[in-house]
């Protein structure tokens, strides 16, 4: 039988790094796996070449990179993500009668593949394609909060906060609050940040612990008063809960 110890061990070293959802460090990750520290710098630097994973500036230390995310969205866009969200994303749209989003991250940008406008004339609306920056408020903190706070500050010092209106947070710091935030409650608001008048609720979607994708709520300001949308985004966190639950089956 053909063996490939190489291989192996960069499998348990990457699986290890996805499991542990928290940055790993070349240490800790030999330890772990009984690796040698020399053996485990090697497969990290190859998987880090390949962009499987990305180290950290400030702490030195390894996590899920972008190619990875793009791997494990590939597999799922091949309609699978989209047709098992879609009757769960409908009753959604009925319970908070608003439009809303199912999108998946594709480097700097998010991608809408799934969108369920409500039937009320005045609402808010995108095709399927749209692509939005990934600085975009409502899915920036939702997209980041899985992260680490220092793994957060790289990220946005590398990208930017734009101030696209008013009400945006070009702030690192005080953007990190509203990640935290995120984090905490479990999905993360737009209060006219991105677009004036339009306000937005967004969760993450999981598959075996790993994040896929985001469903998002959009509406006007009007539609979507403040005292309205801890109740909405109760709605939305119950409906990311059935699609995860369906995609880890």
């Amino acid at each position: 039988m053909y063996s490939a110890p190489v291989i192996k061990k960069t499998f348990e070293v990457l699986t290890l790094i996805v499991d542990s959802k928290r940055p790993l460090g070349v240490t800790e990750i030999a330890r772990t796996l009984a690796l040698s520290k020399s053996t485990v710098f090697g497969i990290l630097k190859a998987l880090q070449e390949g962009n499987l994973i990305v180290k950290s500036k400030s702490t030195k230390r390894y996590t899920t990179g972008e190619e990875l995310f793009k791997i494990a969205k590939r597999v799922l866009q091949g309609g699978e993500l989209s047709s098992i969200a879609r009757p769960f994303l409908e009753k959604l749209v009925e319970d908070v009668d608003e439009t809303v989003f199912l999108c998946v991250r594709e480097d700097s940008v998010v991608k809408v593949i799934e969108t369920i406008e409500t039937r009320k004339k005045l609402k808010i609306s995108s095709p399927v394609g749209t692509r939005l920056p990934i600085t975009a408020s409502v899915f920036c903190k939702a997209f980041l909060s899985p992260m680490e706070d220092n793994e957060i500050r790289d990220f946005l010092k590398e990208k930017g906060l734009p101030k696209y209106t008013t009400n945006s947070i070009t702030d690192v710091d005080r953007f990190i609050d509203e990640v935290k935030i995120a984090r905490k409650r479990h999905y993360s608001l737009d209060l006219e940040e991105y677009l004036m008048g339009v306000r937005a609720i967004a969760t993450l979607v999981y598959a075996n612990d790993y994040p896929v994708g985001a469903i998002c709520i959009l509406g006007f300001a009007g539609s979507m008063p403040t005292e309205k949308l801890p109740e909405m985004a109760q709605h939305l966190i119950a409906t990311a809960r059935k699609i995860s639950e369906r995609l880890s089956q």
